[in-house]
């Protein structure tokens, strides 16, 4: 069933369970009028919550998938939220896919795709999420310089959003300071990224990938492969973890 679908569903048993109850078992000459429309309002307040809470699962689903780089179930997902937003929120929905074409490393068609979004339907709270998606691209396409000025712009707007925004935030700003040979001052930044990456196992992997080389830049030789090998463990199958594999190979 499609989400468009299980949605309505679920927003209409209220509805239909209230006109059960109250029609066939409470009529209104014993219950009065006015008794009957608070319930009915709140049958369809109860429909809207349920309908908001599937939705909202639906998403989350999505965003496991991408955690765990299971593009698959991605994409399928992706199809579900685009034909359920097709009147609105469609260009919030564009990032969804934006977001497989990260994972495939398609780092110039995602920041097309970036800069071609409409940042007035994005609004103030998405725009500062798109702006480091796009840093994230800069630094994978060689361009970690403008990258950093651009993720140390919104760094301000990150924080208030939450622990785990301003996460991906700093593993954007430490990965670009790595490859602008800053080693040094990208470690603090990964470190942090690592430590509190516990459920996002691509995030948790490309901090670890990110670590080993940082620490093989500086010259630690045992820290880079405990943390190539925590990228491996941390998701073997994804794009840091296979990376991480062959640069334990190397050392």
């Amino acid at each position: 069933m499609s989400l468009r679908n299980r949605v309505r569903l679920v927003a209409i048993i209220p509805v239909v369970l209230w006109l059960a109850v109250s029609v066939r078992f409470l009529p209104p000459e014993r219950i009065g009028s006015l008794w009957m429309l608070l319930t009915a309002i709140l049958a369809v307040i109860v429909g809207m919550f349920v309908a908001n809470v599937v939705t909202r699962t639906y998403l989350n689903r999505f965003r496991v998938a991408i955690a765990r780089e299971d593009l698959p179930t991605a994409r399928r997902l992706v199809e579900g939220l685009t034909d359920f937003y097709r009147w609105r929120g469609r260009e919030v929905v564009k990032t969804y896919g934006i977001n497989i074409l990260v994972v495939e490393e398609r780092y110039q068609e995602a920041l097309d795709g970036l800069r071609a979004l409409d940042m007035q339907k994005i609004g103030p709270k998405g725009s500062p999420v798109v702006k480091s998606q796009m840093a994230w691209c800069l630094a994978q396409l060689g361009e970690p310089s403008k990258a950093a000025d651009l993720i140390n712009s919104v760094l301000p707007q990150m924080e208030p959003k939450g622990p785990q925004y301003l996460a991906g935030a700093h593993l954007v700003l430490g990965v670009s300071y790595f490859l602008m040979g800053r080693a040094a001052e990208a470690t603090p930044y990964l470190e942090g990224v690592y430590a509190a990456a516990a459920a996002r196992t691509s995030r948790k992997a490309a901090a670890a990938f990110y670590l080993g080389e940082t620490y093989a830049a500086l010259g630690n030789g045992s820290e880079a492969r405990h943390a190539f090998q925590n990228a491996t463990e941390a998701l073997p199958s994804g794009r840091f973890g296979i990376r991480a594999s062959k640069r334990l190979a190397e050392l």
